[in-house]
């Protein structure tokens, strides 16, 4: 899949964007083309290719099957989550396009030195960002930590890619530097501050970035580096990443059973739960904690883009549809995310796992219960706008489908079995 036409429609559409739509006043709702264009341009050039290898290719720009549609969701997604969204200003939209080019970059390049700039160029803008639209303690430590981060990654860089004839010292020091910008991407514990701090201050449209662009492009590639790591460095990322995304997962659970009435406080703590199981998982190779790593991303990447948003009262019906399909109750696609992932470490690492991973997942389920029984005490208002309900009811929707045919979504989706 030809990269080009699609990052360049993501730069210049969140361009021409910041600098015309902010002049339309009422029209400002349009910036949810810009995404819309870039999935039109990934659906058309959407083909074959390779899997999951695309980052250790030698060089150039390739995006593979798995990677070509994820970023066809990613768009789908940002588009779900900008006509939901109050009229995002220039400012956001033109964010919205670069870090949109940049993981689209990310996911096709065979240089990584090109990968992680691009990871943490985009961590960077949305810092400055939140900082602009939200001066606050909070948001200047996410600006902080998130970039600096990220750079970890252009530290690692000039040492991959890793043959197995790679001398034992550089191994462990690349797959150090590896685990720690990926914990700081993720939001790990003790990093992970900068994810809900920033998130109790900004709106859906200031997060989505993140959330929905560069983090699905930060996971799938790491899954990438992961199958191409000679042992010892993937015994030293897995063991950094293993306790690290143990107590992520549970820190993150349970503030999600303190967290305030907001879905926007509720939220970032279910995500940052289910990215400490995906982070578990990226202490093994084994195919299924991959497959349900890949049902978690479709999952928040469905829920998303209405759970970042302020509650709604004319959005109660939609908004407990998405909490059901984050609650883990079988057959929802949390379910088989995390089932598929637990599954996969239990094998891997033993039982003594379940002592962290069950907890998690039993919390996971309350939070989704308390704040769908929140949104179902919330007084009914005049019907939102027609766009507005059809892009409500389309994020869990497309969740709970995923949830009834998991392995047709893998395979239609991302050409994953």
């Amino acid at each position: 899949m030809s990269v080009v036409p699609v990052a360049l429609t993501w730069a210049i559409g969140g361009l021409l964007a910041a600098m015309l739509l902010p002049r339309l006043r009422l029209r400002r709702r349009m910036a949810a083309l810009v995404p819309l264009a870039v999935a039109v341009a990934a659906f058309l050039t959407l083909g074959g290719g390779a899997d999951l290898d695309v980052v250790a290719a030698p060089g150039g720009l390739l995006l593979g099957r798995p990677a070509g549609g994820l970023v066809l969701l990613c768009a789908l997604s940002m588009t779900v989550c900008l006509v939901l969204s109050p009229p995002p200003d220039g400012g956001e939209i033109l964010v919205v396009g670069a870090c949109g080019a940049f993981s689209t970059v990310a996911l096709a390049t065979g240089s990584p030195i090109v990968w992680a700039a691009c990871l943490a160029a985009g961590m960077a803008l949305f810092g400055v960002r939140w900082v602009a639209a939200s001066p606050a303690r909070p948001t200047l430590a996410a600006a902080r930590v998130g970039t600096l981060g990220a750079t970890v990654l252009v530290a690692a860089a000039p040492f991959l890619p890793l043959d197995v004839a790679t001398a034992l010292p550089r191994a462990h020091l690349a797959g150090a530097l590896l685990a720690g910008g990926v914990a700081s991407g993720f939001g790990m514990v003790p990093l992970g501050g900068w994810v809900t701090g920033g998130a109790r201050l900004v709106r859906g449209a200031a997060l989505a970035p993140w959330a929905l662009l560069l983090l699905p492009a930060l996971l799938l590639t790491t899954q990438t580096l992961q199958n191409v790591l000679p042992t010892d460095a993937r015994t030293t990322v897995g063991f950094l990443l293993l306790p690290a995304g143990a107590l992520s997962a549970a820190w993150a659970a349970g503030q999600g059973l303190l967290a305030g009435r907001r879905d926007r406080e509720r939220y970032p703590r279910v995500l940052l739960a289910d990215l400490g199981l995906v982070a578990m998982g990226l202490a093994t190779p084994q195919p299924g904690v991959r497959i349900g790593s890949l049902l978690l991303l479709l999952t928040h990447l469905c829920a998303g883009p209405l759970l970042l948003q302020e509650a709604s009262p004319a959005l109660v019906r939609q908004r407990r549809l998405a909490w059901l399909a984050l609650s883990g109750v079988p057959p929802t696609p949390a379910f088989w995310g995390r089932f598929a992932t637990i599954a996969g470490l239990t094998s891997a690492f033993g039982g003594a796992l379940l002592i962290v991973t069950l907890p998690v997942t039993a919390a996971l389920l309350l939070v989704a219960v308390r704040a769908a029984a929140a949104a179902s005490s919330a007084r009914p208002v005049a019907p939102a706008s027609l766009a507005t309900r059809a892009a409500a009811w389309l994020a869990p929707l497309a969740a709970l489908t995923v949830g009834l045919l998991p392995d047709s979504a893998l395979r239609a989706l991302l050409g994953v079995g």
